[in-house]
């Protein structure tokens, strides 16, 4: 006896961009339709494997969903699916419970919607019972453990649950439980969502976080999957499916003792050839160059010759778009016979940037500046003033590196 599902979660359908980097029109087009992509691949995987269901353990929406294109999109993957026999079963997590339009849905009827109260599905034909809870709220600051069912005797029992787990980095705290509460409870597969992370929690039985299928921005890096599960005669075999149709890359380019730009530019070059080798269809990268090199002031001079430059090489890989380049680098120190005014001032402006008045004065008054953004920009200067003033400092320092660079590149000859 057979039953072979894919387990998802955390789509965040049409989730709005949060990098203030994608400012290239036809990327941000791409960007915004990703997670669109993504349910068509998934959907797609179904229909080619012919597998039996679709698990979505919460999140597929993001917040409070207000687009009828949106929900019109969705309706039609389902009724793909529905027409080629294949059930969904979904649970409603922390943001699916923000919406009110997602309640209003008429799925087809191969979807099968657990509510607050819990609920369970017997396939006794495959040998299968389906168990699900939903937050009924978008806060879930207790275990729903005790909301499922007992274990169908003699069937294999699958779980689908939103939770943290007993918590993750960069994630609130939902429906908390421990690894042990899910295996006392006696189910054979938790199918987990929230956490972005894909993560095989235990084998026996199996607690699985699939993590996203499509990644957001750069702090959601790497290729993104679904995990695809084939149970026969009680027992599990797990693959990894790729459905990111963007991923985000964040990489290193060492320039130790690069003299010449154009060597900076081949090194930069053979690393974009190698993320163009990804299995997403477009690649969003972040550079960090990093080294010692006499190069570094003038990188830093003209970096908008450098971002040129890059942007170039990226586009005529035909995958691969630049979100940023940043600069790590360890300058070469100033050198030179006799006192260099330069060394004095650079030494100076350094001092200056990191005096405790200086900063109190530098926060106050990026407090009005920021004060005068738009509210969706704010946030990019932190969410605490914490956050803010070691941004403040960061942009301080940075200032004052580029000062330097304009100095000590004086006059010298042009990159190209």
């Amino acid at each position: 006896m057979m039953f072979r599902f894919v387990h998802t979660a955390d789509l965040h359908l049409d989730a709005p961009l949060k990098s203030l980097a994608l400012k290239d029109e036809e990327l941000s087009e791409i960007v915004g339709n990703a997670t669109r992509r993504a349910l068509e691949r998934i959907v797609d995987i179904c229909v080619n494997e012919g597998v039996d269901a679709l698990l979505i353990s919460g999140d597929l929406y993001d917040g409070d969903m207000r687009s009828m294109k949106t929900a019109a999109f969705l309706v039609s993957q389902m009724e793909r699916l529905n027409e080629a026999g294949i059930s969904v079963f979904m649970i409603r997590g922390n943001h699916d419970a923000e919406s009110v339009l997602t309640r209003e849905l008429e799925l087809p009827p191969n979807v099968e919607v657990f509510t607050g109260h819990g609920g369970t599905v017997e396939l006794p034909e495959k040998g299968v019972a389906i168990h699900g809870v939903s937050f009924a709220k978008p806060q879930a600051p207790e275990s729903l453990v005790p909301k499922y069912k007992a274990p169908v005797p003699g069937l294999f029992n699958i779980g689908l649950l939103h939770t943290s787990l007993a918590g993750a980095a960069g994630h609130d705290n939902y429906a908390p439980c421990s690894p042990n509460d899910l295996v006392t409870h006696g189910y054979d597969y938790w199918a987990l969502g929230h956490v972005h992370v894909r993560t095989v929690h235990r084998e026996t039985p199996h607690i699985v976080m699939p993590g996203m299928p499509q990644g957001r921005d750069i702090g959601e890096a790497g290729p993104k999957s679904v995990t695809l599960v084939s149970v026969e005669d009680g027992v599990a075999s797990l693959e990894e499916r790729i459905t990111s149709n963007i991923e985000f890359v964040r990489t290193d380019v060492l320039l130790d003792a690069v003299s010449d730009w154009r060597d900076a530019m081949s090194a930069i070059e053979e690393v974009i050839k190698l993320v163009a080798q990804s299995s997403s269809e477009h690649v969003v990268l972040r550079l960090e160059l990093r080294g010692e090199t006499p190069l570094a002031w003038r990188l830093r001079r003209d970096a908008d010759l450098l971002l040129e430059s890059v942007t170039n090489l990226a586009r005529a890989s035909g995958v691969v778009w630049i979100d940023k380049i940043v600069q790590q680098f360890v300058p070469p120190s100033i050198v030179g016979e006799g006192e260099d005014p330069r060394k004095e001032l650079s030494a100076l402006m350094k001092d200056l940037a990191a005096q405790p008045s200086f900063l109190k004065r530098a926060r106050s008054a990026a407090e009005d500046l920021i004060g005068d953004l738009p509210p969706e920009l704010r946030s990019a200067f932190g969410q605490t003033e914490d956050d803010q003033a070691r941004e403040v400092a960061h942009l301080l320092d940075e200032g004052v590196q580029d000062i330097v660079a304009r100095m000590l590149a004086g006059g010298a000859e042009q990159p190209w």
